[in-house]
């Protein structure tokens, strides 16, 4: 078994990673390890890619993403398709929303590389978009240009300014895109699993994962191993309307304004526009004319510390047949 450790420095802004470099030496001592530093955005995937065709197709290679899920989306893409590559996470990055599948308090648990090292694999699956993969969840809209010019600000800066104000730059991102008429009042044409449900929409979010955004539950019903995407609709509401009612849905309960969120289950979704179509997929956001979006089952293996399960988030979903929260 080979083991790569692939590490974003701008995780870690002025501080440095070198306590990341000496836990490889104590946890790893006598086993085959690489470690590499991503230079820029894109930059692990050729990366991983190139390291995994360097080894034997017999031999398993464990590829760790240090930082956030911007290096885990990264190093997905680079491994996608060998059957003999696993994938973690070692979060120290702004979002980590991939650990939070097993719960969310699992950080220390995958900072442990010792735990981590020895952890079994298992399936999950990947939400396939294009050229492109991704673990966790898929936005059209309001969150796909939230994130774009969030990351132009950000990538513009030094990484220490850009850890320090994340936070204010998404949330000044977020109320500049909520005020953009023609993000929030778009034309849709989209096929879902073969079915016409074209229309305007403020965002278009499918999920694989339960979990966005740093601390929201937007898909509690989410799980991501059962072969099918969860996909909620925003309906224009009105600038104030939908900001306050997006407070719900960010925190799993959407179902308290129906008139606002319309929930639907699939495989396969394809979304075009006349428009330029803004999408983000776990936190990279770029712009095109249409998307060809599906769920592939069972994509990749990833490997988690033993004494963790994934999380069943529907607690936390809203439901009127209950009188509230579900059980």
């Amino acid at each position: 078994m080979k083991h790569l450790f692939v590490i974003n420095p701008h995780s870690f802004g002025n501080k440095g990673f070198q306590h990341i470099l000496d836990d490889i030496d104590l946890c790893f001592a006598n086993r085959e390890v690489e470690v590499r530093v991503s230079r820029y955005p894109r930059d692990a995937v050729a990366v991983v890619n190139n390291y995994i065709k360097s080894v034997s197709a017999e031999e398993t290679v464990r590829i760790y993403a240090v930082g956030g899920d911007g290096i885990l989306f990264d190093c997905l893409n680079g491994m996608i398709g060998f059957p003999n590559a696993e994938l973690t996470s070692v979060p120290y990055g702004s979002a980590e929303d991939f650990v939070r599948v097993f719960g969310a308090k699992a950080n220390l648990e995958f900072r442990d590389l010792k735990k981590l090292s020895v952890a079994p694999s298992r399936e999950m699956d990947v939400i396939n978009c294009g050229t492109n993969y991704a673990l966790l969840a898929v936005s059209v809209g309001l969150v796909g240009k939230t994130v774009y010019d969030a990351n132009q600000i950000l990538r513009k800066n030094s990484s220490a300014w850009s850890r320090r104000y994340t936070s204010a730059v998404y949330s000044l991102t977020a109320a500049r895109a909520a005020i953009a008429t023609d993000v929030l009042t778009q034309a849709y044409t989209v096929e879902m699993d073969g079915t016409d449900i074209s229309g305007v929409y403020s965002n278009i979010h499918i999920a694989n994962t339960a979990c966005d955004g740093g601390s929201f539950v937007p898909s509690p019903y989410s799980v991501p191993n059962d072969g099918i995407l969860d996909v909620t609709f925003i309906h224009p509401s009105g600038v104030i309307s939908t900001l306050t009612k997006i407070i719900d849905r960010n925190n799993g309960k959407f179902e308290k304004h129906p008139n606002v969120f319309e929930y639907k289950k699939c495989r396969k979704i394809n979304i075009k526009s006349d428009e330029p179509l803004c999408i983000q997929m776990d936190g990279e956001a770029y712009y095109a004319k249409e998307f060809n979006i599906e769920i592939i089952p069972n994509g990749v293996k990833v490997f988690a510390p033993e004494n963790l399960d994934i999380v069943d988030y529907s607690y936390m979903a809203y439901s009127k047949k209950r009188g509230g929260i579900s059980k």
